[in-house]
């Protein structure tokens, strides 16, 4: 019987990120197909769609009824009415994290979801980045791991900032096999800020965040911590994650996929600078969370992220 083709359709191409859902109509990959994008800003309509010859909306409602996709790419700011809309229209959804912008409309998201039977899935990317897949292939040699942290520019607005963050929970959550259950910020005056070290803040940056793992999934009652710190002069491009583990630490830069590892004890060796290659959230995409026959992530999955983000108690920052 021959294989149903996957009909995806984009909302919203004004951000940059909205290469990573177009690799298969530049790759004319088997079962994928693009078949149309709305954009509200005519320049990047027009943009977009005159360079892979692709019909263009104003409007994600028209696109939606006039294509009918089986699957929506998500790239718009505020994406839950957006993805709610979607669902309501037969198709699964494909979301960049964080999938709304307050715990209300994400709940809606799930309702929906679960009114439908359609699926709502993360684009959570560094997970599939070389550097990260390498990291997890030494995580042996780390032994249990402490802390895992991400360090981000300080010039990040407040919804970079707050995507940054999710991607990082979701490699901790990778690298760990548990997700915190409770997200505490860290603000002037706080003690865990007071307590944080002079070489941590000079080397690593000021300390805003920190959620343990669960207890009820951590192997033991050294639960592994995952931080983030900001660098308030670093380049807004430039985020870097560092495992530190009981046997050594490795850390990489998304961007790059440079990677710098040290291991202590026996047989450690000198630490090491190893470029991993470039991540192509691309082509990991396509045959990750577009082609795949069993989803990465379940609904509930996808949304646990956004969910605990958005649960803290005030705005990140």
């Amino acid at each position: 019987m021959r294989e149903r083709m996957i009909r995806v359709g984009l909302i919203g191409v004004a951000d940059p990120r909205h290469r990573w859902f177009l690799a298969a109509a530049v790759r004319r990959r088997a079962g994928v197909g693009i078949v149309g994008l709305s954009e509200p800003d005519p320049v990047a309509r027009t943009e977009v769609g005159d360079r892979y010859d692709l019909p263009t909306w104003d409007d994600h409602q028209a696109m939606l009824q006039s294509v009918r996709p089986t699957l929506v790419a998500v790239t718009q700011p505020d994406p839950g009415p957006l993805v709610i809309d979607a669902l309501q229209h037969g198709a699964d959804v494909l979301v960049l994290p964080p999938i709304a912008d307050s715990l209300a409309g994400l709940e809606n998201v799930a309702a929906a979801a679960d009114a439908t039977g359609r699926r709502v899935i993360a684009a959570h990317t560094y997970r599939g980045h070389p550097a990260t897949r390498t990291v997890q292939q030494l995580t042996g040699r780390l032994g249990r791991l402490d802390v895992v942290s991400l360090m981000i520019s300080g010039r990040l607005d407040d919804h970079a900032r707050r995507a940054a963050i999710v991607e990082g929970l979701d490699v901790f959550r990778l690298l760990t096999g548990s997700t915190p259950s409770v997200i505490t910020e860290i603000g002037d005056g706080d003690r865990l800020r007071e307590e944080d070290p002079a070489e941590l803040r000079t080397g690593f940056g000021e300390l805003i965040m920190v959620a343990p793992a669960d207890a009820a999934d951590a192997a033991d009652e050294e639960a592994p911590v995952f931080e983030v710190r900001v660098r308030p002069d670093t380049d807004e491009l430039q985020q870097t994650i560092q495992v530190v583990g009981e046997g050594g630490a490795v850390e990489w830069d998304t961007r790059t996929g440079l990677m710098h590892s040290a291991f202590d004890g026996t047989g450690g060796g000198e630490p090491i600078t190893v470029s991993c290659g470039h991540p192509e959230p691309a082509e990991w995409v396509l045959n990750n969370l577009i082609r795949r026959r069993r989803p990465l992530f379940s609904t509930e999955e996808s949304l646990e992220l956004t969910r605990l983000l958005l649960s803290r108690s005030a705005p990140v920052g």
